[in-house]
């Protein structure tokens, strides 16, 4: 798993390369997420298109995240084009607690004036 970081207007973009999986390759992207949070970053974005697999190891990161920006009013999206990536986060209920986009375009539209 590789990923970059890429400031979008309010958000942190974190484009996932790769599988999601491994608790200990999770581990680098997870500190990474904290600290951003303790620098002040709480509205994130997971752009999985470019994401091949995800285990319950990367369940965790976004939950994980979830919890930390909720207590500063922070926010959190997915971006899952692949349809196996999708499925599993429809299986363990991430979709009910986190908004999952088909595509980078469709979270820019609707986030236009908070993204540019």
């Amino acid at each position: 798993m590789q990923y970059e970081v890429e400031d979008r207007g309010r958000f942190k973009m974190i484009n996932i390369i790769g599988n999601i999986s491994l608790e200990v390759s999770t581990k680098v992207l997870d500190d990474t997420i904290s600290e951003l949070i303790d620098n002040g970053n709480h509205h994130f974005v997971f752009n999985l298109e470019r994401t091949t697999y995800l285990d319950s190891s990367g369940i965790g990161i976004f939950i994980h995240c979830l919890c930390d920006v909720q207590e500063n009013d922070g926010s959190i999206y997915i971006i899952a084009a692949d349809s196996q990536v999708k499925e599993v986060l429809r299986m363990v209920g991430i979709d009910r607690l986190i908004k999952v986009y088909d595509s980078e375009d469709e979270f820019t539209k609707e986030h236009e004036e908070t993204v540019a």
